[in-house]
C-alpha cells in the first residue's frame, strides 16, 4: 500500500510529521509522499530526526503547488523533486504565503461587513496552517444566522465555498488569485528542473460543467507527467476511468488519500474512498526514477 498525498502542520494537516511516519509503519505503507500546499516544512522537520526509527518505507519529497489554468486555481503534485532546487526559486516561501493569505482574508471581511454577515473582526493568518478561505468559512459557520445566506453546499464544505465563492467572479467572495499563482506549464517546468515529475492532483475535486474537457484543455499542455486517479473525493468508477485514460494516454498514474488528520476525520491515511487501499502497482512503472528523501 502507498500514499503520495499527505498533509502537515506545515500547511493544513493536524499532525507532525513524525506522526504520519509512526501512523504509516502501523498501517504497512510502502510508500508514502507529504505533500503540504506551497511548503517543503516538514521535510525541514524530518532532518532533526531519525526516520528510520519510525518508518521503514521510503518516502518521496512532493509538494501540492498552487498553479492556475484558464483563470482558475489548481494544483499539481511534484514527486520526486530536489528539496534544495525548488526552495532556491522562493516559489514555497512562508513569508509569501503569509503576506497573500492575509491580503485575502482583509478583503474577505470587507464582504462580510458589506453583505451583513457575522463574522470575527480579528482573524488573521498567523501561520502556514490555514488558509484564509479555510479561515474565514470557519468562522462564518460559528454564527448560525449566517446559514441562509449560503447553499446547504456551500455551508457544509470549504471546498465548495472556495471553488465556487472564491473562484467565481460573479461572487461577493471572488478573489482574483491569478496574478499569484504560476501556470501549470510553468510549475511542471520548475518540477522537471527539480529532477521530479508533476501530476495533475483530484481532478474531481474541482468544479467544472465538464470534467472530460477540462482534463483534455490540462493534458493538451504537454507539460504532466501523469494524474491523480485514486483520491478520497474519486469514487472507484472516477478512478477506474482516470487509470482508463492515463493508459490510452500513456500518461502515469498515482494516488493518494488527501489526509490532513482530524481536519478531514472521513479521510484516512492509505485510503481513497473508505475501504480501497492504495495500491502499489501504479507506482511501479515510475517511481524507480524517483529521488528518495534520504536521511
Amino acid at each position: 500500500m502507498i500514499d503520495l498525498h499527505i498533509h502537515t502542520t506545515s500547511s493544513d494537516g493536524s499532525d507532525e510529521p513524525i506522526d504520519i511516519l509512526v501512523k504509516a509503519q502501523q498501517l504497512g505503507l510502502k510508500y508514502i509522499s507529504i505533500t503540504d500546499h506551497d511548503s517543503l516544512g516538514a521535510y525541514k522537520k524530518l532532518k532533526n530526526i531519525k526516520v528510520n526509527n519510525y518508518f521503514e518505507g521510503t518516502i518521496v519529497p512532493g509538494c501540492e503547488f498552487s498553479v492556475v489554468h484558464h483563470g482558475k486555481p489548481i494544483e499539481i503534485l511534484g514527486y520526486g523533486i530536489d528539496l534544495e532546487t525548488i526552495n532556491s526559486t522562493g516559489i514555497v516561501s512562508d513569508e509569501k504565503f503569509l503576506e497573500r493569505e492575509n491580503e485575502y482574508i482583509k478583503k474577505m471581511m470587507g464582504v462580510c461587513k458589506n453583505l451583513g454577515l457575522k463574522y470575527s473582526d480579528t482573524l488573521s493568518v498567523k501561520s502556514a496552517k490555514y488558509f484564509a478561505t479555510q479561515l474565514i468559512h470557519a468562522d462564518l459557520r460559528k454564527y448560525p444566522e449566517n446559514e441562509k445566506h449560503f447553499s446547504k453546499e456551500i455551508w457544509e464544505s470549504v471546498n465548495a465555498f472556495y471553488r465556487t465563492c472564491v473562484n467565481d467572479e460573479n461572487s461577493p467572495f471572488f478573489l482574483n488569485q491569478t496574478k499569484n499563482y504560476p501556470t501549470v506549464q510553468e510549475t511542471a517546468n520548475l518540477i522537471k528542473k527539480a529532477g521530479g515529475k508533476a501530476f495533475l492532483a483530484h481532478l474531481y475535486g474541482y468544479f467544472a460543467a465538464d470534467y472530460e474537457e477540462f482534463l483534455n484543455s490540462i493534458v493538451s499542455l504537454n507539460a504532466l507527467d501523469g494524474i491523480e486517479c485514486y483520491h478520497s473525493l474519486h469514487e472507484m468508477d472516477k478512478t477506474n476511468y482516470l487509470l482508463k485514460y492515463c493508459k490510452e494516454r500513456d500518461l502515469y498514474a498515482s494516488g493518494g488519500s488527501d489526509y490532513h488528520g482530524t481536519f478531514k476525520p472521513t479521510v484516512r491515511l492509505g485510503e481513497s474512498i473508505n475501504g480501497v487501499k492504495i495500491p502499489y502497482e501504479i507506482l511501479e512503472p515510475w517511481v524507480s526514477g524517483c529521488k528518495k528523501y534520504t536521511f
